[in-house]
């Protein structure tokens, strides 16, 4: 009596226990399928786009980190904006859904032209979000004002692995 009394009491709950392991195998198939969506919604994206867009977008947001560029891009803008380039630090932040990579970067020169020069940062091909700006008074020199400009910026990147 006691050996059916514990079949009794144990068979539903072996039933519920597989439900539950069904319950978690179907959750993980559905994770599984979520997280090759995103991938494979890109590629779909990018078949979707004419040549024109695929250069567009290849221009702001490059396959590669490409650092080089980057300092280049920034060195060639502070020069056309007659500004002095000082300092450069980059970290790469890969946890986002578009990998980024920080910028930090010192800047010196005329009022008029570190303005002109975040307004060049605004309308490059390769797009750069500035999340601060710090501007200091540095000195006067033959009546002009030169100021020191700290800026942090982002430059995306796309990781096709």
């Amino acid at each position: 009596a006691a050996l059916i009394l514990l079949f009794a009491h144990t068979r539903p709950v072996q039933r519920k226990l597989d439900g539950l392991k069904n319950a978690v195998a179907q959750l993980q198939q559905e994770v599984g399928d979520f997280r090759g969506a995103p991938q494979e919604g890109n590629e779909m994206l990018a078949a979707d786009l004419s040549e024109v867009e695929k250069k567009e977008l290849d221009q702001a947001i490059p396959e590669a980190i490409e650092q080089d560029i980057i300092m280049s891009d920034l060195n060639r803008i502070a020069k056309t904006a007659d500004v002095s380039f000082n300092a450069l630090t980059f970290s790469l932040d890969q946890k986002g859904a578009l990998p980024t990579i920080n910028i930090s970067a010192g800047f010196h020169g005329v009022s008029a032209n570190i303005i002109r020069f975040v307004k060049m940062l605004e309308v490059n091909p390769r797009k750069f979000l500035v999340k601060d700006a710090g501007i200091t008074r540095s000195e006067n020199a033959g009546g002009l004002e030169l100021m020191n400009l700290n800026i942090t910026m982002q430059a995306f990147y796309r990781n096709n692995e």
